[in-house]
């Protein structure tokens, strides 16, 4: 196959996503934290196990990176009605290192996968047997279609990308899926990594997370100033903070019946967050908030991350919009 020559000077350049980034700062945060909320409810409620579905997709973005360097695609119900997905040859140690899983933490859970038949395992060779696709697949791409959609309607000096609509930019991502998934694995993987490695595990995570997105849909009510938002991120939490006092946090049972995880199970995590200061309690109520004292360690860590974090998905975005283009 014929690589098609693409016209450098005619790519959406980093600056131009930063600005369209600037100017719509709410709704794309809004549909973000929404977009990566809906995507750990659709992976723990699959497997009941977040890391289980890491290793998972590990395996197929190893796969569908091999098919972008031979020039190969695949459309959405193509790829996931396959008889079965061939892994490319990959060891318990480099899912160990690419992951920061522990190697028994690995085997159990590639076991855990091979009794339920969602993998064969043949000494070093692993295969991901038939997947059918389903709404929840087809809600992920949805998801991330609104996400971009914002970008590009504002990008005015393109009007190629302008007149494309949201339901034609859900076709295209799905008429040519592997494509746009191997670049969106290669941005999901490492950012649910990134906060893993703060909350120390993924569920913690998604509790965060889902106290986090409570919260974003207050961001509208919030006066930002533009163009500090990537060196005045403590600005930007004080501001959070702000609107936390007229928010309602979320409670043990809500989050469980949100998440799917056992109220048990949500309340020994919670302790852990409020522990570390990442969650805080209301006084007068059993609801939680996110912490955002800036003498807390965890008010540092949480800029840090959401500095990083959205520079990542600024480079995201640039690069599949950069491929919806040619």
């Amino acid at each position: 196959m014929i690589k098609k020559k693409i016209d450098l000077s005619d790519q959406i350049t980093i600056e131009e996503i930063n600005k369209v980034y600037e100017n719509n700062f709410e709704s794309i945060i809004y549909e973000f934290v929404n977009f990566e909320v809906e995507w750990l409810h659709n992976a723990y409620s699959q497997y009941k196990d977040i890391d289980k579905y890491i290793i998972l997709i590990k395996l197929i973005h190893k796969t569908l990176s091999t098919y972008k360097e031979n020039f190969y695609k695949m459309n959405f119900e193509q790829f996931y009605n396959s008889p079965h997905i061939e892994i490319e040859k990959i060891s318990i140690i480099d899912l160990v290192k690419e992951l920061n899983i522990s190697k028994e933490t690995v085997r159990r859970k590639l076991n855990e996968l091979s009794k339920a038949k969602v993998v064969i395992r043949n000494l070093k060779k692993i295969k991901i047997t038939h997947v059918s696709s389903n709404p929840k697949l087809e809600r992920n791409v949805y998801n991330l279609s609104k996400l971009i959609y914002i970008f590009i309607k504002n990008l005015q000096s393109d009007d190629k990308l302008s007149r494309i609509t949201r339901k034609e930019l859900e076709k295209i991502i799905l008429k040519n899926y592997t494509q746009y998934w191997n670049l969106f694995f290669s941005f999901q993987i490492p950012y649910i990594l990134r906060w893993k490695k703060i909350f120390k595990s993924s569920e913690n995570f998604y509790i965060f997370a889902l106290c986090s997105f409570n919260e974003v849909i207050n961001f509208k009510k919030l006066k930002i100033d533009k163009d500090n938002i990537f060196s005045n991120v403590d600005q930007l939490h004080e501001e959070i903070t702000d609107v936390q006092k007229k928010t309602k946090g979320l409670n043990p049972t809500t989050i469980s019946e949100i998440s799917g995880i056992p109220r048990a199970t949500i309340i020994r995590k919670i302790n852990y967050l409020t522990k570390n200061y990442f969650l805080r309690k209301s006084k007068k109520s059993n609801l939680y908030y996110l912490n955002n004292e800036k003498s807390s360690k965890s008010f540092v860590l949480q800029g840090k991350m959401f500095k990083e974090n959205q520079k990542a998905l600024r480079s995201f975005m640039r690069e599949i919009i950069n491929l919806i283009k040619n």
